[in-house]
């Protein structure tokens, strides 16, 4: 067989592969559809697009679809947020999406983060709170109130906050477009882990005494 026809023959393969691959994929998610619902046997394994795969619907009980929130402590931010996800609520296997609870004490912060597989939906329960995202083009601000009943929709992967503004705590629900939203928070990004000061200092132009007070707070070294 000539080097053109082998090149051919193993781009059909790979072809053949990937369709059986989707194929499978898909059945998957319809079989997961058809049932009660696919709890995951475990969630140690490899994550597919359908979620993990399912435990048999006979070992299926009613604590596999219920979750109930802890009070959680406020930390350095001065906010508690009890995350129910994947890990704490098996039933939302497969469904891409999951939620949390927050309470932001009087001054509390949900500071600078984002979720890069995630769009995020607040839903305000209680008080008032500032909110807002930075834009990924030309890195616009928009920035809003919102009070007892306001919905607003923080787009994946956009750096966004929400500060409370009123008197009291005020207490909210997120909704992310995930089972299992990644994180990161700027300030523990910089001052929670061993990132050289000098480094940070130079690539911030913050005051290296400022960068030292951070990092303590933050219990960060380096």
């Amino acid at each position: 067989m000539s080097g053109l026809f082998r090149l051919l023959a193993k781009r059909i393969e790979t072809k053949n592969n990937n369709i059986g691959n989707f194929e499978e994929e898909t059945s998957r998610y319809a079989i997961a559809r058809a049932e009660l619902a696919c709890i995951p046997r475990d969630l140690e394994g490899a994550e597919t697009i359908a979620g993990y795969p399912c435990k048999p619907p006979t070992t299926i009980t009613v604590d596999d679809f219920v979750y109930k929130f802890t009070e959680a402590t406020p930390n350095n931010f001065n906010i508690s947020i009890t995350p129910t996800f994947v890990d704490q609520l098996p039933a939302l296997n497969g469904l891409g999406f999951s939620i949390a609870k927050a309470e932001l004490e009087e001054g509390g912060v949900v500071p600078l983060h984002s979720h890069p597989d995630a769009t995020e939906v607040v839903i305000v329960g209680q008080g008032n709170v500032t909110a807002g995202f930075i834009s990924s083009t030309d890195n616009n601000v928009f920035v809003t109130s919102l009070s007892e009943g306001n919905i607003m929709v923080l787009p994946r992967g956009l750096l966004h906050f929400i500060i409370n503004i009123g008197i009291g705590k005020a207490k909210g629900t997120f909704i992310f477009t995930s089972v299992r939203p990644g994180s990161q928070i700027i300030d523990l990004a910089l001052f929670g882990n061993d990132f050289d000061s000098t480094l940070i200092s130079k690539t911030t132009f913050l005051d290296p005494e400022q960068i030292k007070k951070l990092k303590g707070i933050f219990k960060g070294s380096g």
